[in-house]
């Protein structure tokens, strides 16, 4: 279709009108009350708002390196499994049933990157604990909590009757700890205090602990980054925090 040089200068007009109109629209969690949010609006609060985002974990190749532990570079999983033994000191990682199934393992095309798709959610914000987030462990206010779902983990073995099964993460669990945490424009980054995770099937499922407490996150940072880097992969997601706002006050 062409366009006459007037249809140009009207929709040039009216786009402006239109930014102004979606940034005046309320949200349903502004604008109702949340007793009557529908099941519906729930799981876009869970999985498609400000607060859940979804990204890649991506790999990152290097020559002559190996890919330990977890998935090897041709998106398989890795011979070299992680050390079931590998010293993580006590309270540093620690398994909760935060249910759901693991993720597909990653499309082996050597013409494609390894990546995996991961949701990102603020479970301390509260619309989602209006929504019904499950209840965290040590959920004492003091801390920013993340969950991350999707990540490259791989799923644990079936143990025999009357056997606990060897957590096949561990090393890449303290990897992700370690290697996690929130940063802002010209400020310290804020590392992961600790870190929970999933059981049996929820076993790609994590809690990341960012404490609230010395430098809180506030509107004045503008954009808060969650940057994660284990292993041979890297995690970046960007959350503007004007989005974040919940009945005229930040949400986190």
């Amino acid at each position: 279709m062409i366009r006459t040089r007037r249809q140009w200068l009207q929709a040039a007009t009216m786009w402006p009108a239109c930014l102004a109109l979606r940034a005046a629209r309320k949200e349903f969690w502004d604008s109702k009350d949340p007793a009557s949010w529908s099941n519906d609006e729930k799981q876009v609060l869970l999985g498609q708002s400000p607060w859940a985002r979804e990204g890649f974990v991506r790999m990152e190749m290097e020559k002559n390196r190996r890919t330990t532990p977890g998935y090897g570079n041709n998106g398989r999983p890795g011979v070299d499994m992680p050390d079931t033994r590998p010293g993580v000191p006590p309270g540093g990682v620690r398994s909760v049933p935060i249910g759901e199934a693991p993720p597909p393992v990653p499309n082996p095309d050597p013409g494609h990157p390894v990546q995996f798709r991961v949701l990102a959610r603020w479970e301390s914000a509260k619309p989602l604990r209006l929504a019904g987030v499950p209840e965290a462990p040590e959920f004492t206010g003091q801390f920013y909590v993340i969950r991350l779902r999707g990540l490259p983990l791989m799923p644990p073995p079936k143990a025999k009757p009357g056997e606990v099964a060897p957590n096949p993460n561990e090393s890449m669990l303290q990897a992700i700890k370690d290697g996690s945490r929130l940063e802002r424009k010209d400020k310290p980054g804020i590392p992961c205090a600790h870190l929970f995770t999933g059981s049996g099937d929820a076993a790609t499922e994590v809690l990341l602990f960012f404490s609230r407490v010395a430098d809180p996150i506030t509107m004045a940072d503008k954009l808060v980054t969650l940057e994660s880097r284990f292993a041979l992969f890297h995690l970046s997601l960007k959350f503007p925090l004007k989005e974040m706002m919940y009945k005229g006050e930040l949400a986190l």
